[in-house]
């Protein structure tokens, strides 16, 4: 199994991200104790501070093994590409790093992921518009997309609701996709945790694209907040219904903390949900991981 959508999370990182909402709303800093004390409180943040990447490298490796991933793809929440370079190289063979871009909209943003993908060996980019505040439709983010089409890479993109407290919803809707995934039909780009509460704009952003693709991540916990709720099973369905079984790619959204490891939980409620709607072992098999050993790369055991 490829779990395609895990965080490698580090205390540099943690306090770049409250650096960079200090920036963007000042006296941002105290609204953010208050409100995510889920990551910012003693604790965690002790945590962060008293473990090398070695560390964390050990722990991944031992709850990949103990929950049967063989390989986990590694998001960053902040531009720290040193930090994921050296991360991954401990194991190479189980880790694939991401990019991250402080500022996609910036001049040398482009020169900045060909770094990340031709030195470090990154093989994908993630960005987040409704806290990196940018539409996904600006021009101003065109040259970033024709750099990573050509690097061949993917985007994965998260749209939809988030917990971060500054996140600014005008520029959350999938559907800002559309122009981009005509203009650069050769970049694949991913939505992240099926669109976090915007599914029907993602079923609907998948007419006439076959360079769309969802991943499963997370608890999917939007479902809570959406006028009808669905199970879990239904929006699984629905999405192989309309992407078909070769657009969709499993994930966690696994984040290590003090008082929990891998989100065994999530992983086996999505297999078990993938098994009992796929027809046989193979097609489930493209959803847990033959998708993303092609998008990615990924040579398979």
């Amino acid at each position: 199994m490829i779990d395609s959508h895990v965080h490698l999370l580090t205390y540099e990182m943690l306090e770049d991200s409250k650096l960079r909402f200090e920036k963007q709303y000042p006296g941002s800093s105290e609204m953010l104790v208050k409100k995510a004390t889920h990551l910012i409180n003693p604790l965690f943040i002790n945590y962060l501070k008293e473990r090398t990447l070695d560390d964390f490298a050990n722990i991944w490796l031992s709850e990949m093994d103990a929950n049967g991933i063989d390989t986990a793809v590694f998001f960053p929440i902040s531009e720290r590409p040193e930090q994921i370079r050296d991360f991954v190289a401990i194991a190479p063979d189980r880790f694939i790093g991401y990019a991250y871009l402080n500022d996609p909209l910036a001049d040398d943003a482009p020169e900045r992921l060909r770094k990340q993908v031709k030195e470090y060996g990154f093989k994908g980019l993630k960005l987040y518009p409704c806290l990196q505040l940018f539409h996904a439709y600006d021009k101003k983010v065109f040259p970033l997309y024709e750099e990573a089409q050509s690097l061949g890479i993917p985007i994965t993109f998260h749209m939809g609701i988030t917990h971060a407290p500054t996140a600014d919803y005008r520029y959350t809707n999938p559907l800002d996709l559309q122009l981009p995934l005509r203009l650069f039909p050769d970049l694949n780009f991913i939505v992240a945790h099926f669109g976090a509460g915007f599914f029907r704009e993602v079923c609907l952003i998948a007419y006439h694209t076959d360079n769309f693709y969802l991943d499963t991540s997370g608890t999917n916990n939007w479902r809570d907040y959406t006028p009808e709720r669905m199970e879990l099973m239904d929006v699984f369905r629905r999405a192989i219904d309309i992407l078909g079984l070769s657009r969709i790619l499993f994930g966690t959204d696994t984040v290590m903390r003090p008082d929990s490891g891998y989100r065994k939980a999530i992983m086996e409620e999505q297999k078990a949900i993938v098994t009992s709607l796929c027809q046989n072992s193979s097609d489930a098999e493209k959803i847990l991981g033959g998708n993303a050993a092609e998008l990615f790369k990924i040579s398979q055991k």
